[in-house]
C-alpha cells in the first residue's frame, strides 16, 4: 500500500504543469496592448491626423445645396390668387489663395509630425518603463533571498551565542547583542518581503495582468562598456534622433506657420464661385413658370478693419513663437546634459560592479577572520555579527549595482533616441528560469 501511494505521488509530480517563468519580452507584449499611457498617446496622434486631414478639406472646393418650397395666398384689391413657389440652389467655391487657409494647412502638418514624435517617444518609454518595472521586481526579489539568508544565519548565531551563554562562555550582553542583531535582520526581511509585493503591483498596474514568478538574471550578464565610447559620439546621436527634441523642432515649425497664418490676416482673398438657381412658380390655373440661373465668378475680400484683432492675433502668435523657440534651446540643453550624465553613470556603474563583487569576497575573509578569532576568543560576538551583516551589505550593493547598470544603459539608448524593441530582446537572452546562486555568498551560512 505504500509503495502504491509514493508511486501515485511521482506521477502526480510528472503530470502537474511547471508554472512558466514570464520574461521580459511577454511583459513588454502585455505592455503595448494594456499600457494606458501608449493608449492615451494613440487617441492623440489620431486626434491630430483628423485635424490635418480638415484643414486640407478647406483647400479643397466647398460644395453645397439648399431648396425652399412655400404656399402663397395673395389677396390684392379683392383679387384672390394662390400659387406655390420651389427654389433650388447648388452653390460651388473653390479658394485661389487664401494666405490663412495656406498657412493654417501647414501648421496642421507640423503639427502632426510634432505628434508622430511625441507617439514614438511614448514608445520608447514604455520599452525603459518595462524594464524598470521588471528589474524593480528581480530587485526585490533578490533583496529579499539576502535578507532571508542574513536573518537565518544571524538566527544560527543567536541560537550558539546562547547555548554558550548556558554553559557560563559567553556573557548575558552577547546574547542581548545577538538577539538585537536578529530582530533587525527580522525587520529587514519583512521589509523586503513587502517591497516584494509592492514591486509586482507595479509591474501588474502596467499590464493589467498577474504574474506569478518572472525569469531571473543570468549570473554571468556581461557588464560591457557602452559602444561606441566615446561621449561625443552619444552626444551627435542624441542631437540628431532624440525624439522630444524632434518634437520640440516641429512644435517651432507649427509656431512659425500659426503666425503666418495670423499675418495673412490682412491679405486678400480670393476664391473662385459658381451657382446655380432653379425657381419654380405655379399659380392656380396658369400652369409652371420656371427660372434657371446660372452664375460664375471670382470673389475677392479684403479685411479693412476688425477692431485690431488681427494685430492681437499676430502679437500672440510672435511670442508663442518666441516661446517655442526657447523650448527648443531648453530641449536641446536638457537632451545634452541627460545624455552626458547618463554616460557617465553607466561607466560609473561598471566599476561599481566590479568594486562591490570585491567586496564580497573581502566581506567574507573578513568574516572567516572575525570567525576564526571569535572560536580562539581574540573577537566577540558583536564583530562576528557586524562582519555577518557587512557581507549581506555587500550582496546587496553588488545586485543593486548590477540592476542600476542596465537601467542606466538603456536610459542613455533612450536619451541618444537609438532605443528599439531590439535592446529588450536582446537583453530578454540573458534571463532564465532558474535563479543562479549569488555572488560567493559562504555556503555554511
Amino acid at each position: 500500500m505504500r509503495r502504491k501511494t509514493l508511486l501515485a505521488s511521482a506521477l502526480a509530480l510528472l503530470i502537474t504543469p511547471v508554472a512558466h517563468a514570464t520574461d521580459l519580452m511577454d511583459i513588454y507584449r502585455d505592455a503595448v496592448t494594456q499600457d494606458t499611457q501608449l493608449a492615451i498617446a494613440k487617441a492623440q496622434l489620431e486626434q491630430v491626423r483628423s485635424q490635418a486631414d480638415q484643414a486640407s478639406g478647406n483647400l479643397l472646393p466647398q460644395i453645397s445645396a439648399s431648396g425652399t418650397y412655400s404656399h402663397n395666398d395673395v389677396d390684392a384689391d379683392g383679387n384672390d390668387m394662390d400659387y406655390e413657389n420651389l427654389n433650388l440652389n447648388l452653390q460651388a467655391q473653390q479658394i485661389l489663395f487664401d494666405g490663412s487657409v495656406w498657412n493654417n494647412r501647414q501648421a496642421a502638418d507640423d503639427r502632426l509630425k510634432a505628434a508622430v514624435s511625441q507617439y514614438r517617444d511614448t514608445e520608447q518609454n514604455l520599452l525603459l518603463r518595462t524594464s524598470q518595472a521588471y528589474f524593480t521586481v528581480l530587485r526585490a526579489e533578490d533583496s529579499l533571498t539576502t535578507a532571508q539568508a542574513e536573518e537565518a544565519a544571524i538566527k544560527r548565531q543567536l541560537d550558539q551565542v546562547k547555548e554558550q551563554h548556558e554553559v557560563g562562555l559567553v556573557a548575558i550582553t552577547g546574547v542581548y547583542e545577538a538577539q538585537a542583531a536578529y530582530d533587525s535582520a527580522r525587520a529587514s526581511r519583512i521589509a523586503a518581503e513587502g517591497q516584494l509585493v509592492v514591486s509586482y503591483e507595479a509591474l501588474e498596474q502596467l499590464t493589467d495582468k498577474n504574474y506569478e514568478n518572472l525569469e531571473v538574471l543570468q549570473r554571468d550578464f556581461p557588464i560591457q562598456h557602452p559602444a561606441p565610447q566615446d561621449r561625443t559620439v552619444w552626444e551627435r546621436m542624441a542631437l540628431s534622433n532624440n525624439l522630444s527634441l524632434d518634437t520640440a523642432r516641429d512644435n517651432v515649425n507649427v509656431a512659425q506657420s500659426s503666425l503666418k497664418a495670423k499675418k495673412a490676416g490682412h491679405y486678400p482673398t480670393l476664391s473662385l464661385v459658381a451657382q446655380h438657381d432653379r425657381n419654380s412658380d405655379s399659380p392656380n390655373g396658369t400652369g409652371t413658370i420656371e427660372q434657371n440661373t446660372t452664375t460664375v465668378g471670382v470673389k475677392a475680400s479684403l479685411e479693412i478693419y476688425s477692431g485690431g484683432t488681427t494685430s492681437a492675433a499676430i502679437r500672440e502668435g510672435s511670442f508663442a513663437l518666441e516661446e517655442a523657440q526657447v523650448s527648443l534651446e531648453q530641449a536641446r540643453r536638457n537632451v545634452l546634459q541627460n545624455v552626458r550624465s547618463t554616460y557617465t553613470q553607466v561607466n560609473t556603474d561598471i566599476q561599481t560592479v566590479e568594486a562591490q563583487r570585491l567586496t564580497i569576497k573581502s566581506s567574507q575573509s573578513a568574516l572567516d577572520a572575525t570567525r576564526a578569532g571569535y572560536e580562539v576568543g581574540t573577537r566577540n560576538v558583536v564583530d562576528v555579527l557586524n562582519a555577518e551583516r557587512n557581507l549581506y551589505a555587500a550582496q546587496r550593493d553588488y545586485d543593486d549595482a548590477r540592476y542600476d547598470f542596465i537601467i542606466d544603459q538603456l536610459n542613455l539608448k533612450r536619451a541618444a533616441g537609438s532605443l528599439t524593441e531590439q535592446d529588450i530582446e536582446a537583453l530578454n537572452q540573458w534571463l532564465s528560469d532558474s535563479p543562479a546562486p549569488q555572488e560567493a555568498l559562504s555556503s555554511d551560512r
